[in-house]
């Protein structure tokens, strides 16, 4: 058996690698996501669905399934049965799953957060000549807001996971087959992460590009996905406790005009600022002891 060493954007080499793989394992999750819709059909009812039902909602659902728990069930059993490889292989090189490397990502992403906050705090203080909060304006919650919160929170871990599966792991490994170029696959997959996100906005769009290429950084840094987890799973607590206690947006505070070039700063400041932080800080701290061995084909058995 063979014995050539793997890094993590490989990984898709340990499996199968023609391209009927990735066709198939889109197909899988689709169908497993229209298996889940119709068992929940099934046990509330159809007359409410088919009263609401709207089919351009129903297509975006099916396409956006790949980044949800129903696409880590997708990946688990496309991981057996198509893929043929360890459904590991989509979260590390060494085949395991580190929540300690998740806990640290997301304790390390708060202090830079709040650099980057603390950056923007003073960028639009200086751009509009007054002291100013870049969140909008306070306002205190009511029961129904907290509770809503406090589910979201709750359920963003998992979120989280299903989306650096998908994004970081199997299409960033999947790509790899295709394109040499590590830049553009990042890129590749940062457009396609802000084309996810359906409900936003072209300028939180461009958040999320930025954010996107500092996630895959520190995937492909750490040749895991645990850190890139944590760090994702704060950001949007961080998102979710600031839309519960602020309402409106930063520029509605001022009367001067909010210029292209404001945008391009509040994309670097907030967007990138903190996982380029994250990244120096792992560099000088040698990450802390990160597992950096490679995998071995040896080591590989099928999910």
């Amino acid at each position: 058996m063979k014995t050539e060493s793997y890094s993590f954007i490989d990984l898709a080499k340990s499996g199968r690698t023609d391209w009927w793989a990735p066709v198939l394992t889109l197909l899988v999750i689709a169908l497993i996501s229209v298996l889940s819709t119709l068992s929940v059909l099934a046990l509330t009812g159809w007359s409410v669905y088919f009263s609401h039902f709207n089919a351009t909602a129903q297509i975006k659902g099916l396409l956006t399934s790949g980044g949800t728990l129903v696409g880590v069930v997708g990946f688990w059993v496309s991981c057996k049965y198509v893929m043929q490889r360890p459904f590991r292989s989509l979260i590390s090189v060494d085949l395991t799953f580190s929540v300690r490397r998740c806990l640290f990502g997301a304790v390390l992403f708060l202090p830079v957060n709040l650099i980057a906050l603390t950056a923007l705090t003073l960028y639009a203080s200086a751009r509009y000549g007054t002291w100013m909060i870049p969140f909008g304006h306070v306002r205190v919650p009511d029961s129904g807001q907290i509770f809503r919160a406090a589910a979201a929170i709750i359920a963003i871990p998992f979120l989280a996971f299903s989306e650096e599966l998908f994004f970081r792991g199997w299409l960033t490994q999947t790509l790899r087959q295709y394109v040499r170029v590590r830049f553009v696959i990042v890129a590749i997959v940062a457009l396609a992460f802000a084309v996810y996100h359906t409900r936003y906005d072209f300028h939180m769009k461009a958040l999320l590009f930025a954010a996107s290429f500092g996630l895959s950084a520190l995937s492909l840094r750490d040749q895991r996905l645990e850190l890139a987890v944590g760090a994702h799973t704060m950001l949007n607590i961080c998102v979710a406790l600031e839309m519960l206690f602020f309402t409106g947006t930063w520029h509605t505070q001022a009367s001067a005009p909010v210029m292209m070039f404001d945008w391009v700063f509040l994309v670097l400041l907030k967007g990138a600022l903190p996982f380029a932080l994250m990244y120096w800080f792992l560099q000088k701290t040698s990450g802390w002891i990160t597992p950096n061995r490679t995998t071995e084909v040896a080591d590989v058995q099928p999910a």
